[in-house]
């Protein structure tokens, strides 16, 4: 029935970790990146337009349907509901970067999302909603962290936008401006977006980071070190380039 799939209840077998409903859609994420990085220079100009708006709706349509799917169940609420997590607050973003073109957009997203979003896919909490495949919440957790990364290689092979060591820096800077906002809009709302002002309630990295506050520093901490690390091939590379340029020049 419709309503298993869309509504409160689901009597299917629950999501487990590295199980085929958690390996496939890994593999189309990544899949559908290669497609957009290989496919996107080879595109005559109106096609690859055509494709930065039909990426940038389905920004727009993820956003707005995990919105409206809250609110027909009668779950929405401004202490959880708003696009206040890093994942959620990306998709609008994302949006945002393709209909914009900004820079800016895409340094932050870059990090966000090859350090957040593909996190949040290798240890989903699909375990802890107690959702699975095909119910409405399954699809919208993997297309709405999959549009994110979808939205930046987009950009890098459309417009040859890349990160530096630079931008990695400024992403540290505008998340931990993110992090005062966000806390207080916890403060305000009684919400715990970002997981700041406590815990969440199920299982999670978090449990071994230290008591609240200090937590949040720890993970700060990790989430400078999955900057540096996704930032790494692109170092690796200017380092390679820079080592060729010298050798050319002693010949």
């Amino acid at each position: 029935m419709p309503s298993d799939y869309l509504g409160l209840s689901y009597d299917g077998p629950p999501f487990t970790l590295l199980s085929a409903q958690h390996l496939l859609p890994l593999l189309a994420v990544a899949a559908v990146c290669v497609l957009i990085a290989v496919l996107t220079p080879r595109l005559s100009p109106w096609a690859r337009e055509a494709l930065r708006w039909a990426l940038a709706a389905f920004c727009v349509a993820n956003w707005l349907g995990w919105d409206l799917w809250q609110l027909a169940n009668g779950l929405w609420s401004v202490r959880y509901s708003l696009p206040l997590h890093l994942c959620t607050l990306s998709v609008p973003l994302a949006a945002a970067l393709l209909l914009t073109r900004s820079s800016t957009l895409y340094q932050v997203l870059y990090f966000w999302g090859f350090a957040g979003a593909t996190q949040a896919m290798l240890t989903p909490d699909l375990q802890a909603s107690g959702y699975n495949f095909p119910h409405f919440v399954y699809w919208i957790f993997w297309t709405s962290h999959g549009v994110i990364l979808w939205a930046v290689v987009f950009a890098a092979a459309a417009w040859g936008y890349r990160p530096t060591w630079r931008s990695l820096l400024s992403v540290v800077l505008i998340t931990n401006g993110a992090l005062i906002a966000v806390g207080l809009v916890n403060w305000l709302t009684g919400g715990n977006y970002m997981f700041i002002a406590r815990k969440p309630d199920y299982p999670t990295l978090l449990d071994y980071l230290g008591p609240w506050p200090w937590y949040i520093i720890s993970l700060q901490l990790i989430g400078l070190a999955a900057f540096a690390l996704v930032y790494l091939p692109y170092a690796i590379r200017d380092w390679l380039e820079a080592a060729h340029i010298g050798e050319r020049r002693k010949v």
